[in-house]
């Protein structure tokens, strides 16, 4: 007889999931198959419906796992470096994004890389996962704020207006410059990471040093923020 799924698979759930992951990183994410994901774990298709009903619920979950990771992996990177200066805690936490990044590349290209063909991200539900990353940047850039040791300008009418939707899902009540000089360093940092990521940097050098350009462009956003 076959056993128990409890007996299989203690925790069936994250078995999918981690099981869909390693199909992603094998085949891609459009190839994302539950009945697959069934035939490997040894188990009915009906049983992965009692926790995601189709593909692009387990697709959703995965893509707040990968952006809950993300966030985690800054937010124990400014615990560790809580007590250095301002600047000192930005690089950490930058470097934290990137070395998440390098090393979940498949989870990055999840959420960042090529859409999944006939799946559209309920955003209610992938929103405030995503927000977390640039949530823990916030938070720094505001105490920096606080002990007037930031370069913070007033954001256009045109970016304020930009922005109000997230000030108001987050119930954000500090300057608004500092959002803009978050979201202006994430899309700095972020487009240099997904250069990396996909292999295009290769087409700047073939002997392009990554690691001290990365380092290079940090400093040109602390520079940016008054923070050296």
């Amino acid at each position: 007889m076959r056993p128990k799924q409890s007996q299989q698979h203690p925790n069936l759930q994250e078995a999918i999931k981690n099981t869909a992951r390693s199909q992603i990183a094998a085949k891609g994410a459009p190839s994302l198959s539950l009945r697959g994901i069934a035939r490997e774990l040894d188990i009915t298709a009906p049983a992965i419906y009692n926790y995601f009903p189709n593909r692009n619920n387990l697709v959703t979950a995965l893509i707040v796992d990968a952006y809950n990771s993300l966030s985690e992996a800054m937010v124990k990177s400014l615990a560790a470096n809580s007590k250095r200066s301002y600047s000192d805690q930005i690089i950490s936490i930058l470097n934290a994004y990137r070395n998440w990044a390098l090393s979940h590349s498949e989870e990055y290209n999840l959420i960042f890389g090529t859409p999944i063909p006939d799946y559209q991200a309920p955003m209610d539900i992938i929103n405030p996962a995503a927000a977390g990353s640039l949530t823990v940047l916030i938070e720094v850039l505001g105490l920096a704020y606080q002990d007037r040791k930031l370069n913070v300008k007033e954001p256009s009418p045109q970016l304020l207006k930009m922005m109000q939707k997230w000030i108001e899902n987050n119930d954000y009540s500090g300057h608004p410059g500092i959002i803009h000089l978050a979201l202006a360093s994430w899309i700095h940092i972020h487009g240099l990471v997904s250069l990396e990521i996909f292999g295009n940097l290769s087409a700047c050098s073939e002997n392009t040093d990554v690691t001290a350009l990365f380092e290079t462009e940090v400093q040109a956003l602390l520079d940016r923020m008054g923070l050296v």
